[in-house]
Parts: C-alpha cells; sequence; structure tokens
C-alpha cells in the first residue's frame, strides 16, 4: 500500500495524528486509541481513533458534519472508526507509538476531508 501524507497534528513529526491518502482509494487515519463508548464491541478488525478535528476539515467549525465514520466530542476532536490497518509496509512506514492505533477508512466516508498535502 503506498501512503501520501497529507498532515498531521505534530508536524513535522510523523509519529503523532496523522491523515494519509492511500493509493487504493482510502484514507489512514494515525491517532489516540479510544475505548468504544458504545455498549456493544467493537467487531474484531475495526478501532477508534482520536484526532484533533482541524486534521479532517481544513476549516473546521461547530457545524463540522458527522458520518457514520465520525463523531465530534465537543473538544476540538473527533473520533474516527475504521478497519485496523494490517499492511506491514503501512505499518512500517507508520511506526506506531504506544497509545496510538490507524485505521483505514474509504474516501467515501469523509467526503469532507480536503485532501490537501501540508
Amino acid at each position: 500500500m503506498h501512503l501520501t501524507r497529507l498532515r498531521g497534528a505534530c508536524d513535522p513529526k510523523p509519529t503523532c495524528p496523522t491523515l494519509y491518502l492511500t493509493d487504493r482509494g482510502s484514507f489512514i487515519v494515525q491517532g489516540y486509541i479510544v475505548a468504544s463508548e458504545s455498549s456493544s464491541p467493537l467487531p474484531e478488525r475495526e478501532a477508534e481513533v482520536e484526532v484533533p478535528v482541524t486534521m479532517l476539515w481544513t476549516s473546521p467549525s461547530a457545524t463540522s458534519p458527522e458520518t457514520p465514520a465520525v463523531r465530534l466530542t465537543g473538544h476540538g476532536t473527533a473520533i474516527v472508526r475504521g478497519e485496523l490497518v494490517d499492511d506491514a509496509e503501512a505499518l512500517a512506514l507508520l511506526a506506531l507509538p504506544a497509545g496510538e492505533t490507524a485505521v483505514e477508512v474509504p474516501i467515501s466516508l469523509l467526503p469532507e476531508v480536503v485532501p490537501n498535502a501540508h
């Protein structure tokens, strides 16, 4: 899987919340691991990560849209739900530190994301 880094919350460090575009019509969202807030557990291959809202929308507002894959927290972050990244090449590039993971979501689930490389 080829990744193109779009933007991150701790530029220029690569090991903090970061958004990538893949070569297979999806985004990789690297963020802080969160426990599921729902009463039922997530499916085995899914996870949720917390990232700054500004990473998803270049001009966030109080009306930034929620989607099936994104929940706004109300304190400047969003929870993104997706499939855990298991591609060895991608994981090597991400070098995920403790407390972070990465999920993959189809571009169609985050249509408001403007993929401008920063």
